[in-house]
């Protein structure tokens, strides 16, 4: 079942009070606090360069009779992600078939040949655990659209395999940087692109929101009576870093327009 908004009952100054989390909007109306998606995603980008694969199981090809048997796959690795908050199970069913669809047969397809998919051989029938689908976006190459683990199979080294593994084949095809989005609330994937070597585009709506987000945690610190400790030091310090990035992301906008600082989303 998908995760859910948040509609919690409290005074405007509890509401003051609460940590504010990326990728989710805040709101206070009729005595409850509302925390619902903003989907908020950030572009990364990593260099194309030869990685040691370490895999924990057999990595082949993407086939297209794989777009079936990856559904059930998909929708336990997404099961509480963001981007079907709210959603009935029928709707995220119906949505992951779509979302597939769109990489294998649709907007995104067709499938680049550095796509592979994970497969559990060790029972009696091999089965597919996870899969890195990527696409060719006009403007930045290769994506990675979808990188996707069953969960029971996290923190194993099986998307960090299959990313590596799509990476090789992506240097004998002479490609210079692969890219990829993460959404702001998906903490686990935003610490999975980043430990890879993902690094985030220049993004002023990124700065702007861990900004808010180190501002809520200073302001929350202070309410606490707490103006002294090292906490109190290393939050000012977090605030002034971001008020800095944001600055000179606003100075860019200003000198290289608008696309300097909003990356777009692959093939938006």
């Amino acid at each position: 079942m998908p995760i859910t908004s948040q509609h919690i009952p409290m005074s405007y100054e509890e509401w003051q009070c609460l940590p504010y989390q990326p990728g989710w909007k805040y709101e206070y109306f009729d005595g409850c606090a509302h925390i619902t998606p903003n989907h908020q995603r950030a572009v990364t980008q990593v260099a194309v360069a030869p990685r040691p694969v370490i895999a924990p199981c057999t990595l082949r090809p993407v086939l297209a009779a794989d777009e079936a048997e990856l559904l059930p796959i998909y929708m336990q690795a997404f099961a509480d992600n963001q981007a079907f908050c709210d959603y009935t199970d029928a709707r995220f069913h119906k949505a992951a078939q779509n979302d597939l669809k769109e990489s294998f047969r649709g907007r995104r397809s067709p499938l680049l040949a550095a796509s592979r998919v994970a497969v559990d051989t060790c029972g009696a029938t091999p089965e597919l655990i996870g899969a890195a689908l990527l696409s060719h976006d006009a403007g930045y190459g290769p994506v990675m659209d979808l990188i996707f683990v069953l969960p029971w199979r996290h923190q194993r080294g099986v998307g960090t395999a299959l990313a590596a593994e799509a990476i090789n084949m992506l240097v004998q095809d002479g490609e210079q940087t692969l890219t990829s989005c993460y959404q702001l609330a998906n903490v686990n994937s935003q610490k999975w692109h980043q430990g890879f070597g993902f690094v985030e585009l220049p993004d002023l709506r990124y700065a702007q929101v861990y900004l808010r987000q180190a501002q809520q945690a200073l302001y929350r610190c202070e309410q606490s009576g707490d103006t002294t400790s090292e906490t109190h030091a290393r939050l000012a310090a977090e605030v002034s870093h971001w008020c800095d990035r944001v600055e000179a992301l606003e100075r860019m906008d200003e000198e290289q327009g608008f696309w300097s600082v909003y990356p777009r989303i692959p093939h938006w």
